[in-house]
């Protein structure tokens, strides 16, 4: 691929403002601003993180095999697709564009950005970190770890998992943050994702160990959505609540037990919510112990078009024709549910039940990278599985999931997931001439069986450029690497002191 639309002339502290970070806000006391050593440039032992950002420009990729999974539209062999202000103009063979910069396409594939649905962005300083051995579950590592997170270690940890997610080709993230212990450690995770570029979902969630039974810090919650036009990056970026529902899991001795919720702790957030118009997900029906929660919802009314659960790996077929009937959305994230222990997902059951189902990266400490390529290659292997047949569901039904049926539970399918005129141009282009992919056949099977994160060639978000010829365009992906390191050594140590 060749294109030079990108050029980085200057460094740059951050692409936000002071004013932006602190987004105006009284909060009794002057909150410090965040970007001090981490993003700045000529800091003692530092390097450059962050580049130039990229601009909107016009651009036109030719002569490529482009993919949608929308199934009105159909694929254009050698094809072409003419972006110009973060707007797809046109797809087709031929196209005139001549003030648009040429990418050359041939021997590459271009797809809609992969969109992930929910993942603990926060948790990457602690990749691998969840082994399964005695005091090192996944809960005990991030409730004792995430203990000792200051608002800086929330931005190099959300950077990190924004630029891998960007180097693996997810163009759409819904950053599901639960380790909010101050209004600052939130907008520090919302700093990085601004600055890295990515289009998002930030859902305030808790910080564990928080007790179900206490509220969560509902004026913040609130503060941040009156000011979000400081915090939204031009539109990339929206709000969501992430809740914790009606009912809790108690567990004494070797005996677990559900206890109720009081509901003027649980609505006291979820009408904040449900009044501003901000999305609402839930961790529910994870493991056995956590049964009948979605019918709990249900019972209550809770349960409503766009409300998005999480796992449901234990949910019943009652349940499942709840979330179906409420219009309610799914995200499943396969390799973590069972690393964990909560079981295999029943895809089969989810997809043939009519809920609209997002995949998921989740969480790095459990899956150890954000491999979306990997998560709807399990997904499909899963339905297939389940389905006992070969033919039980297709490739290209598993690229929907990862592209435009998780756009749809994001409420985001009328601006991404698929290529389309008058789309949002969030783009990836993928290499087809490794010997782990020749020959090229079936396009769609080889996009989810075959390709790996290396083969992809360039990403774009929103018209921006931000992964082009293999590399990242606007973090630099060595000093990140390096502070983040230094940042989970630091963390680490708090928490063992």
């Amino acid at each position: 691929m060749h294109c030079d639309c990108c050029s980085f002339p200057d460094p740059r502290r951050l692409a936000v403002s002071r004013r932006s970070f602190l987004g105006g806000i009284a909060l009794g006391t002057a909150l410090m601003p965040f970007r001090s050593a981490l993003a700045q440039t000529g800091t003692a032992g530092s390097g450059q993180l962050l580049h130039q950002s990229p601009r909107r420009g016009e651009f036109i990729i030719r002569g490529a095999h482009v993919l949608t999974p929308d199934a009105g539209a159909g694929d254009v062999a050698e094809g072409d697709v003419h972006v110009r202000d973060g707007v797809i103009v046109a797809v087709g063979k031929d196209l005139e564009a001549p003030s648009a910069e040429t990418i050359e396409g041939a021997g590459f594939i271009v797809a809609p950005g992969f969109v992930d649905t929910h993942w603990h962005m926060w948790t990457s300083l602690m990749r691998n970190m969840a082994t399964g051995t005695q005091g090192n579950g996944y809960f005990q590592v991030v409730s004792k770890v995430g203990a000792a997170f200051d608002p800086e270690d929330m931005y190099i940890a959300t950077l990190l998992s924004a630029a891998e997610a960007i180097d693996a080709g997810i163009t759409t993230v819904h950053d599901w943050c639960h380790n909010i212990r101050t209004p600052r450690h939130a907008r520090s995770g919302l700093q990085a994702l601004a600055d890295s570029g990515v289009r998002g979902r930030f859902s305030y969630g808790p910080y564990r160990p928080l007790s179900p039974q206490q509220p969560l810090d509902v004026a913040d919650f609130t503060r941040l959505h009156d000011q979000w036009q400081e915090f939204g990056n031009d539109g990339l970026l929206s709000l969501g609540l992430g809740w914790r529902g009606v009912q809790a899991v108690e567990r004494d001795g070797g005996e677990s037990r559900i206890v109720p919720v009081e509901p003027a702790v649980y609505r006291a957030d979820y009408d904040a919510a449900r009044e501003r118009g901000l999305p609402i997900t839930l961790h529910a029906n994870s493991t056995p112990a956590d049964h009948g929660h979605v019918a709990a919802l249900d019972r209550l009314g809770l349960l409503h078009e766009g409300f998005q659960i999480v796992h449901a790996t234990h949910a019943s077929p009652a349940e499942i024709a709840m979330l179906a009937d409420r219009k309610a959305v799914l995200t499943v994230s396969p390799y973590s549910e069972m690393t964990i222990g909560y079981g295999v997902p029943p895809i089969k059951a989810f997809l043939d039940g009519g809920v609209t189902t997002g995949l998921s990266v989740d969480t790095t400490p459990l899956t150890g990278r954000a491999d979306m390529l990997e998560v709807m290659k399990i997904t499909h292997n899963l339905y297939n599985g389940q389905a006992e047949r070969e033919a039980g569901m297709t490739a290209r039904r598993a690229l929907e999931l990862g592209t435009l049926e998780g756009a749809r539970s994001l409420g985001l399918s009328d601006r991404v997931g698929s290529i389309a005129a008058g789309k949002r141009a969030d783009l990836v282009m993928i290499a087809t001439g490794g010997l782990h992919a020749a020959p090229t056949t079936d396009i769609a099977h080889l996009m989810v069986h075959s390709a790996r994160p290396a083969d992809i060639d360039m990403v774009m978000v929103d018209g921006r450029i931000l992964k082009r010829n293999g590399r990242l365009t606007a973090i630099d992906t060595a000093e990140l690497v390096r502070r983040a390191t230094e940042a989970s050594l630091k963390v680490r140590d708090r928490a063992a002191g």
